[in-house]
């Protein structure tokens, strides 16, 4: 499977040689900094790209223009007269990433917000809740969430 999406668009410009170090390289860029490329269109010497960025284990994050330049590197290489139109995504951290015990602890006595209360507004257990908060229970996404926008 390639690293690219739509890579068969390029099968009738580039050699099964050009093909697999052009996928070669995306995967490298995949491998390190969990950026996709996903080919839209091909028309009139134009090509049109779009690049994500995922989430990284480093939490080092590339630019608009950072992804932009990267794909124009990868690409021209091999389509040195094609136009490259880029449309860069980056990664979004969740506003809920913040969430942790310590948090929720400080905006629930910001707010005047008892375990009770939490309880009874979200139909969740006082138990539950009061272990997430004292930390004896780990929390997933969906609960931070929760936590998030209830006391945000």
């Amino acid at each position: 499977m390639s690293s690219i999406q739509n890579i068969n668009l390029l099968e009738t410009l580039l050699s099964a040689e050009q093909l697999f170090k052009l996928d070669k390289a995306a995967a490298r860029h995949q491998e390190q900094s969990n950026t996709n490329f996903d080919i839209h269109s091909l028309e009139n010497k134009n090509i049109e790209i779009e690049t994500t960025q995922g989430e990284t284990s480093s939490g080092k994050y590339a630019s608009e223009t950072t992804l932009i330049k990267r794909t124009e590197d990868l690409f021209r290489k091999h389509l040195p007269d094609y136009k490259i139109i880029v449309s860069a995504r980056t990664f979004q951290v969740s506003p809920s990433s913040v969430v942790n015990n310590a948090w929720i602890d400080k905006m629930m006595q910001q707010k005047g917000i008892r375990i009770k209360q939490i309880a009874f507004d979200t139909g969740i257990d006082r138990e539950s809740i009061s272990d997430w908060v004292t930390g004896k229970r780990s929390m997933s996404q969906i609960v931070k969430a929760m936590f998030y926008f209830y006391l945000k």
